[in-house]
């Protein structure tokens, strides 16, 4: 019987639920009355604690979550389970709901009490990405830099603690709470540089560090190695001007927002590369407010990342990148790539495993198809094309990658929504006539 199991293996198979579903095991028996208490994870997602009617559009559930009455709810469910808590160590602990400043003083608390109890993990997304924008504050929580300096007193959140939920925590300083922090992910959190400077200087056994549009970022710099930082990833931070991380053991780093001044220094290990911007108006002032150069379309990339592109084995990117120039002319930059991701039309040599091509939006190139040289490739197995209209450089692009793409097996085709799609049956026939004899064209459209 499942009710004898030991109560580590119980609540393993507790973790698997939503938090809704493991606290409604509580009326199976006295035996399950209280497990649920003991959880190692706390993941307060609004989708799993409101109820939203089913017939409510995306726009209406949107404007109701941001309501005082659906907000008020959300916050005593979690209140009310801290309150019941009972395990002695967090291993996750994460709010998504979109909480924004003015509910700052609750947070506090929330977080204070994940890092007394030395959390693993730790998300607060408070991004309002289902919330209409006519019903947004667009004010941003500020993480509290008192939990990480070791300045400063944190009295006031232990007793805070102790008041709303009878909690006797440990006392929260550097030397305690953040040894066990290895994942830490703030979405619509205002950090400052020098909150962001702090955060790794305290958390130094950080692995996975997730920041998404954080506005009060501006020239972010770390210059003291932090050897446990293995992924960093920086989405939207409108505000940012530079970025320069010491990490030598950074294997991951993404990036998607205006082009900066970035330096990531000494890191040997990093194979996992995402540098993406749609911002191009920042290309028509030489500096920023920094007044440092603007990156321009070849140096965003090929410039600031020259000395890794060697060790490179994925890669997602902008054509736009690739500005006018053909950057891969002089040497094999890119021998160890094994996954390319454009997200427009463009070409780069290199041993792929995977080439991505989206060509939704056809960018002009002085990269002439007709002039790219081709030689055997022994790696690129699969093709996968996005937004595929039938024009006549992406076929005959395609159509140089069945030349020297000896061993692929597989070309994936996502058709883009055409009233006439005249074109695209023509496109595709030729493509079928030159094809290899082993490769397989898989066409994702169902009426091609």
């Amino acid at each position: 019987m499942i009710s004898a199991l030991p109560d580590d293996i119980l609540l393993t198979i507790l973790s698997l639920l939503t938090l809704k579903q493991a606290v409604a095991t509580s009326i199976l028996s006295s035996r399950w009355r209280y497990l649920w208490t003991s959880l190692h994870t706390l993941n307060f997602r609004y989708e799993e604690i409101l109820h939203r009617n089913d017939d409510d559009t995306d726009n209406e559930w949107g404007c109701k979550i941001y309501e005082a009455d659906y907000m008020e709810r959300f916050m005593q469910v979690v209140n009310q389970v801290l309150r019941s808590h009972k395990a002695p160590k967090l291993h996750e602990f994460g709010i998504h709901y979109p909480l924004d400043a003015s509910r700052g003083d609750l947070i506090d608390i929330w977080v204070a009490f994940a890092i007394a109890f030395k959390v693993s993990k730790l998300e607060l997304n408070f991004s309002t990405n289902q919330v209409p924008i006519w019903v947004c504050s667009f004010k941003n929580y500020s993480f509290p830099l008192d939990f990480f300096d070791k300045t400063k007193r944190n009295e006031p959140y232990l007793v805070q603690l102790d008041r709303v939920f009878s909690v006797c925590a440990p006392p929260l300083n550097v030397d305690n709470g953040f040894e066990c922090l290895r994942e830490l992910i703030l979405k619509s959190v205002d950090l400052t540089d020098e909150q962001f400077e702090t955060i790794l200087s305290s958390c130094t056994f950080l692995e996975f560090l997730h920041v998404l549009y954080s506005s009060r970022l501006v020239n972010v710099k770390h210059a003291v190695p932090h050897m446990k930082l293995k992924s960093l990833e920086m989405y939207r931070c409108f505000q940012l001007k530079k970025l320069e991380i010491f990490a030598p053991n950074l294997v991951s780093f993404k990036y998607l927002g205006p082009k900066i001044n970035s330096s990531v220094k000494d890191a040997k290990q990093l194979v996992h590369a995402c540098m993406r911007s749609n911002w191009e108006t920042w290309e028509f002032s030489r500096t920023n407010s920094l007044g440092l150069p603007n990156m321009q379309r070849g140096d965003f990339v090929f410039g600031q990342f020259a000395a890794y592109l060697p060790q490179i084995e994925h890669l997602v990117m902008d054509a736009s990148s690739f500005g006018r120039t053909k950057v891969l002319d002089n040497g094999p930059l890119l021998y160890n790539l094994r996954h390319l991701s454009l997200s427009s039309l463009n070409f780069a040599d290199g041993p792929f495993g995977i080439l991505e091509l989206h060509v939704s939006t056809l960018i002009s190139l002085n990269l002439i198809i007709h002039e790219i040289s081709v030689s055997p490739h022994n790696y690129l197995k699969e093709v996968l094309v996005s937004g595929f209209s039938g024009n006549k450089l992406v076929v005959d692009l395609i159509m140089v990658v069945f030349d020297f793409a000896i061993e692929l097996e597989k070309i994936e085709i996502s058709t883009a929504y055409l009233d006439d799609d005249f074109l695209v049956r023509k496109s595709i026939e030729q493509l079928h006539g030159r094809m290899p004899a082993q490769a397989q064209l898989y066409i994702l459209d169902d009426g091609l």
